[in-house]
């Protein structure tokens, strides 16, 4: 990498890359400790994972319907408690400016409950995260179900990113491209800005850009993909699983609303997994039918149909598995980190907070060295940018 001296910026502490909800936690971390850091983003704040996600906090109940405690299931089991200190203004960074879609989810069964997950519930029962809804409280197409309430809370997605991004909005750049160069004791990032090179000097580089990760370091990443589905119209709000004796919820439903002011049905969970092997218009009619088993009542002629194809960047695993908790590899005074979901970000933050703290950097004021750089433009949810399928 060639500089230019015209270029040359000031060198800040750490730099990160990526303004998904990880990166934007991690440079508020790194800034409430006392750090010089700045955040660069190629697309948009969110624009990739972060707002393509149910803003589902998970604390690992739909990890082990099975009835068994899986990896995943006990490395979620507290991250519901730490989200809802940030969320109610008691720990920094203070959330409380978050819209929460819903304080709770639904857990419905698909058929008659097998005995095994009936069992795990109860038991979920006895700890208070899990209790059963009946009578008036649910609606008319639940009522002849066994239904569950779970707390944990989904959250506007949207709101979040703003939320962590506006304290810190003089410092967080947006790029066209971005590249680095590593010199003994710091490194420098050079970014493109309309066919405009500049050099940022720095003393640590954590990278949580997501797919944008893969190249930078040594450490392999692996993409896992979706085919979520989209569906809006005259619908209920709710937030919930369609659960059976499965890994997986068969259906993970959240509620939001587009432009329009419609409401969106944003439907993962097994269907997504499996629908990566259909076209559009077979994953489209196998929701189709999901639906009319689930919801006799809701009219599907009449509402608007999409899917969105998301490739979930995590760290490479044994057989392409989901990760059971974060990644975070070191690489002298590199960092790279795959959140593996939205719900674990404050616990990377944490982390790499804490090896940036090992490489014992001293701690300078903000330079403000960067205001030629513009601020990273804020991303929009997927449903206010696709083609709707309608009947």
């Amino acid at each position: 990498m060639k500089t230019a001296d015209k270029h040359q910026q000031s060198c800040v502490d750490v730099i990160v890359v990526g303004g998904g909800i990880a990166g934007l936690w991690i440079l508020s971390s790194l800034r409430m400790a006392g750090y010089d850091a700045i955040l660069v983003e190629k697309k948009s704040l969110g624009g990739g994972q972060t707002l393509a996600s149910q803003g589902i906090i998970h604390g690992g109940t739909k990890y082990a319907l099975l009835g068994n405690v899986t990896g995943s299931s006990e490395a979620a089991r507290g991250l519901p408690q730490r989200w809802i200190e940030h969320l109610s203004g008691h720990r920094l960074p203070d959330l409380s400016g978050v819209c929460r879609n819903s304080e709770h989810q639904w857990m419905w069964d698909a058929g008659d409950i097998p005995s095994k997950l009936s069992s795990f519930l109860a038991g979920k029962l006895m700890s208070g995260r899990v209790k059963p809804v009946k009578g008036q409280s649910l609606p008319a197409w639940l009522k002849a179900r066994t239904v569950y309430q779970l707390h944990e809370p989904v959250l506007d997605v949207l709101s979040l990113v703003k939320c962590l991004a506006e304290p810190n909005r003089s410092r967080v750049f947006g790029a066209e491209a971005i590249r680095s160069e590593v010199r003994r004791h710091r490194m420098l990032l050079e970014v493109r800005t309309h066919s405009e090179k500049h050099y940022l000097a720095t003393r640590a580089l954590v990278w949580a850009a997501g797919e944008g990760n893969e190249g930078v370091q040594a450490y392999a990443m692996q993409r896992r993909a979706l085919q979520m589905i989209m569906v809006k119209g005259d619908l209920p709000e709710l937030w919930g699983h369609v659960i059976e004796a499965a890994v997986n919820p068969r259906l993970t439903i959240t509620s939001h609303k587009c432009s329009t002011g419609e409401v969106v049905w944003y439907i993962g969970g097994q269907l997504a997994e499996d629908g990566v092997r259909r076209p559009p218009a077979e994953q489209i009619a196998v929701t189709r039918q999901e639906l009319k088993k689930t919801f006799p009542n809701i009219k599907s002629n009449s509402l608007g149909w999409a899917t969105l194809h998301i490739n979930r960047a995590e760290g490479i695993q044994i057989n392409g598995k989901r990760p059971d908790n974060p990644i975070i590899r070191q690489h002298g005074r590199q960092i790279t980190v795959w959140p593996t979901k939205l719900a674990f970000a404050p616990v990377v933050a944490d982390e790499v907070s804490g090896l940036v703290e090992s490489m014992q950097i001293s701690r300078s004021e903000d330079s403000g060295a960067f205001i030629q750089l513009a601020q990273a433009d804020m991303g929009g949810y997927p449903w206010d940018q696709t083609f709707w399928q309608h009947g």
